[in-house]
């Protein structure tokens, strides 16, 4: 299921490790408990779109795709990368099974942007001589927008994968999907773990 990084193994047969986040990407990870509530919080206010069985889904999907920002900032991008993107198509799959529109799982994803935006008003990045790191606010928004593309993309795949091998309407989600959304998850998270194994001293 895991995806294939290039240069992982390399990374690791080295003993290469990234230093501890720094600028945005280190404001993210102390943060990340943080975005993600608030993200998981802003999705289930919308109560009609997450059924009482489902809402149990809705934390551990924030909290996997948060925890992916910081490495999407890092010189391990290109490595985290195809774990961010298929987050975010199980996010969007989970979407479909919701029964969400392609405007509402994009809607739905953007969110993530906000809170961010909202938190770094609150409590901003440090800033260097010139002001926040540009570089990096480029590359924080351009992560977002591929998360939501994918997001579209594992909406739209699995609406068509109905279409063709089902009756047109994605299944709702039942217990055993919600477990394996879940594990699959954890499953990304713990591949994102060994790929960017930070130096603490």
């Amino acid at each position: 299921m895991t995806p294939a990084r290039p240069g992982d193994s390399n990374s690791r047969a080295s003993g290469r490790t990234l230093p501890v986040p720094v600028g945005i990407a280190g404001w993210i990870d102390e943060r990340s408990p943080g975005i993600a509530e608030r993200w998981a919080s802003g999705l289930l206010a919308n109560g009609e779109s997450w059924a009482r069985d489902v809402r149990p889904v809705a934390r551990p999907l924030c909290r996997g795709l948060v925890s992916f920002l910081p490495g999407m900032l890092s010189a391990y991008r290109a490595q985290i990368l195809p774990l961010w993107s298929e987050g975010a198509e199980l996010f969007g799959s989970v979407a479909a099974r919701r029964g969400l529109s392609a405007g509402e799982v994009i809607e739905e994803f953007q969110l993530l942007r906000e809170v961010i935006l909202r938190m770094m008003f609150e409590r901003p990045p440090p800033r260097t001589e010139d002001g926040l790191p540009l570089r990096e606010i480029l590359h924080l928004n351009r992560a977002v927008d591929i998360g939501v593309t994918q997001a579209s993309v594992g909406h739209t795949d699995l609406l068509f994968f109905s279409l063709i091998h089902d009756s047109g309407v994605p299944a709702p989600l039942d217990a055993d999907d919600l477990n394996e959304v879940c594990e699959q998850i954890r499953t990304l998270q713990a591949e994102g773990r060994r790929i960017v194994v930070p130096q603490r001293g």
